[in-house]
């Protein structure tokens, strides 16, 4: 079989693009229920999910077999916006989350089922349907990271969260490409 170079398909073809997303957790543990749309608005950056497979090693005479062993989704990194809004802040809302796992008044640490949430991770076409899904499960903070400060910085300050998940489900690709037939 001929391998071809070119194809028309290259006009046509629209590929995602990095700032077409949006991820918005079911609840935000520790808020009103208003707190994921602020979390989802504010977002700026996000990595999408890696998962890695432990490989197990199987060795037989002078050779080495391996075989796929334990996934572990690796965090999820975001960045957000904070903006001036007093208790519905990002920060506020996120160290309201925080407060659900793990208090630095008290000491007592949360129960999972207090502190984790779901969400969905949705990439979007140029008119903004979605494409791809990711479903997460289970998603907590696992680091909070309120940054520095400069006199000589005029940028938005962010707040950037790692996230931990115990695994993600990804939803069948859509395809919205409009129809070029007359």
């Amino acid at each position: 079989m001929a391998i071809s170079l070119s194809s028309s398909q290259s006009s046509t073809l629209e590929p995602l693009k990095k700032n077409r997303w949006v991820l918005q957790f079911t609840s935000v543990p520790g808020n009103s229920s208003d707190a994921a749309a602020k979390l989802a608005f504010c977002a700026h950056t996000c990595a999408r999910p890696t998962i890695t497979y432990a490989q197990t090693e199987i060795q037989r005479l002078n050779e080495r077999f391996y075989t796929a062993g334990k996934p572990t989704w690796s965090e999820m990194s975001m960045s957000f916006y904070d903006y001036i809004d007093g208790p519905t802040s990002v920060s506020d809302i996120l160290w309201n989350w925080n407060q659900k796992i793990y208090s630095p008044i008290t000491g007592a640490m949360g129960f999972k089922v207090e502190y984790a949430a779901s969400g969905t991770l949705a990439m979007l076409d140029p008119s903004g349907g979605v494409v791809q899904i990711w479903n997460l499960f289970y998603v907590w903070p696992a680091t909070l990271a309120y940054n520095d400060l400069s006199a000589d910085d005029e940028t938005p300050v962010e707040v950037n969260a790692t996230f931990r998940y115990d695994y993600a489900v990804k939803g069948i690709d859509v395809n919205t490409t409009p129809s070029t037939a007359a």
